[in-house]
């Protein structure tokens, strides 16, 4: 089955991205925000979610934009991790349900999903783009795919479950014409 084409339009009034930047290294790029706000879409509309929007439901996600040291303070606090990382979900659909009875249940009869809250580190996404020779802007779609699957109950605590997660992020770059991420990894 192919994937449904949705617009620009009609994407744009289904879903609501609220973009902080609250480093200002994230200033270094161009058009950041646009680029972001872009990209979300693109990954939604090709995401486990599309079928929902065909639904007309509405859904909002929330994606901070921190330093190392901020995302480091976040990942000490709520994960117990005192260091900086890549990307942190924080979902706001019930991981429980979703796990045993899937995302259709979790998301029910809603008409407006509140998805959660992704924070990127700037410069952590940066140096691991420059360590794996990989275009930044390409990593940082990756993330923020990455994050939105957490959202929306995907894991990679088991191998199992890891590898479900890395074959569906792979299908969906290719869909926005982004190489396999992981067959450069050092």
């Amino acid at each position: 089955m192919s994937q449904p084409k949705f617009s620009n339009q009609f994407v744009r009034e289904l879903i609501n991205i609220d973009i902080e930047v609250k480093s200002k290294k994230w200033l270094e790029l161009k058009n950041l925000e646009k680029f972001i706000e872009l990209q979300t879409y693109n990954i939604l509309t090709k995401s486990p979610l599309a079928q929902f929007l065909h639904k007309k439901i509405n859904f909002g996600l929330s994606i901070s934009l921190c330093s190392n040291l901020q995302i480091k303070k976040i990942n000490r606090q709520f994960r117990r991790q005192d260091k900086p990382t890549n990307v942190l979900s924080f979902g706001n659909l019930d991981e429980k349900i979703i796990q045993q009875s899937g995302l259709n249940k979790a998301i029910g009869t809603n008409k407006y999903i509140f998805l959660g809250d992704i924070i990127l580190g700037y410069e952590y996404i940066l140096n691991e783009a420059k360590q794996h020779q990989k275009d930044f802007k390409n990593h940082l779609t990756h993330m923020l795919l990455h994050g939105i699957l957490h959202i929306i109950g995907y894991d990679h605590e088991g191998e199992k479950m890891a590898k479900i997660m890395e074959n569906l992020e792979i299908k969906i770059l290719q869909k926005l014409n982004i190489n396999n991420p992981y067959n450069n990894e050092i």
